[in-house]
């Protein structure tokens, strides 16, 4: 499944840097990639869950408990061991969030940033902290699963800024370049402005 799952990824890093006015928000990327996540076989069928109800393995806007049972994370998609989730509150009652497992099997984290979005510093900040927190995720919660974090960039080319992943990391970077208006210098603007305004 890893492979088919990269493989995914790599479709949706292609077609923003294609067509990247296909993405306007962070939740457009995040509904591509789970429609993409979606033609993946054992990915868009219903299964059976742990207290006999039915469900699908892909799942968007995830909060984690952790070890403290308080909530401290949300990721972006998370694909589950459906046969691990509980969403009936008998006999036990369920967490706040309503719903329960044990098993995760990916957790993919996204970072997009827009033509006018923050500045390189201040981005790459952001990646580092998803990328604490996908570490955090794996010391607490313990399994044979991998996480991914998404990285779309819309503004300047920082890949040899982003930090390379490892065995249970996968870090994937795209960047598209778009036309940008020239900008305009100070005495352009008043020129512009005294004369045709």
């Amino acid at each position: 499944m890893r492979n088919s799952i990269k493989e995914k990824i790599s479709d949706l890093l292609e077609d923003f840097k294609q067509y990247p006015d296909k993405y306007l928000t962070e939740s457009d990327v995040r509904c591509a990639l789970v429609s993409k996540l979606s033609e993946i076989p054992d990915l868009n069928e219903l299964q059976d869950t742990k207290d006999g109800s039915k469900s699908i393995p892909i799942h968007t806007e995830v909060r984690w408990y952790g070890q403290s049972g308080t909530l401290k994370w949300r990721s972006d998609i998370v694909i589950i061991d459906v046969s691990t989730l509980e969403v009936k509150n008998k006999p036990f009652k369920l967490p706040s969030k309503g719903y329960g497992f044990n098993i995760p099997k990916v957790i993919i984290e996204i970072k997009f940033r827009r033509i006018n979005g923050d500045s390189n510093s201040v981005f790459i900040k952001k990646i580092n902290k998803d990328i604490e927190k996908l570490n955090k995720i794996k010391e607490e919660i313990t399994g044979d699963y991998f996480c991914c974090l998404v990285i779309l960039d819309k503004k300047d080319d920082i890949n040899k800024d982003i930090p390379n992943g490892d065995g249970n990391l996968f870090i994937n970077y795209q960047y598209a370049c778009q036309d940008r208006p020239e900008k305009k210098q100070k005495w352009q603007e008043k020129f512009y402005k005294k004369w045709f305004i």
